[in-house]
This record gives C-alpha cells, structure tokens and sequence, in this order.
C-alpha cells in the first residue's frame, strides 16, 4: 500500500508540477452549458478516457509538450511502465465528470469540473488549468477535493 500511494504521488507530483500559461477562446465566466461544450472541455474528457484506459500515447497528445518526458523519467526511476503510472492518475481520477464552468484568460483557461467515482459516497471537487500550445488545448495542473455526503 505504501508504494502504491508513493507512486501516487509521484504521478500528481507531475501533473501538478505541469504551467499554466498560454492565448484566447472563451470570455471568463461562460455558463455551464456553454463550458460543456467547450473546447477545453473535450481535451479535459479526452485526457480523463486515455488516464482510465492507460494509454500512453493518446495522454501524450494531451499535456504540454515536456509532460512526457518527465513522467516517463518519473516512471523509470520507479522501477514502472508509463501505463502503470497512468494506472494510478487513474485511481485518483472521478469517473464520472461534469464541467461545471470555464474561465479563459488568453492562452490559460481554468475548467471546474465535478466528478463522483464509483462505489464512493463523495463528491469531488475539481479545479483543471489548461493551457493552450501550438494552437491546440492540453491538460495542466489538476486539484482534487472530495467531500463527503
């Protein structure tokens, strides 16, 4: 169990170590709605269907270009497959999500999402930070509360 949540962290400690930065889409504030069918939004999906399947190679097209790279060093130096870890983000990761508002300010958006993993009572929380590179959305940092019923 301890490994298990080393590798745990090892894999947070990469997506939250990701920038923030980034130009336009979407004016601050849209309604939830609207952030749904945002284009952030579907990145964010994209990147939650590839953590859940551990595939690599669908994760990479989705995090910032240096992502990769450090996760898999990460991986390594933990004696683990870049899939095994993905394994883990996936634990951590709700099943079910909702986008409940966007905020864009140039080429960094802020999703708030909220998730309910299955066979858990809570709720989870989420605030997701994207940034735009080369003219496509990726998936940055994540925080996660959960609070229960």
């Amino acid at each position: 169990m301890r490994q298990v949540a080393g590798l745990f962290v090892a894999a947070l400690l990469v997506v939250a170590a990701l920038p923030a930065s980034g130009g336009e889409q979407r004016k601050s504030g849209d309604s939830a709605a609207s952030a749904a069918k945002s284009p952030q939004a579907a990145v964010y999906l994209a990147w939650v269907k590839a953590v859940k399947a551990r595939d690599f190679e669908a994760w990479k097209k989705l995090v910032p270009a240096e992502a990769p790279k450090e996760f898999e060093a990460q991986a390594k130096e933990m004696g683990k497959k870049p899939a095994e870890m993905l394994e883990l983000l996936g634990m951590m990761t709700p099943d079910e999500n909702k986008i409940t508002s966007l905020k864009v300010d140039g080429g960094a958006a802020v999703l708030s999402v909220t998730g309910k993993t299955k066979g858990e009572p809570g709720t989870s929380y989420g605030t997701v930070n994207m940034v735009l590179e080369s003219g496509t959305w990726r998936v940055g940092k994540q925080s996660w509360q959960v609070k229960e019923k």
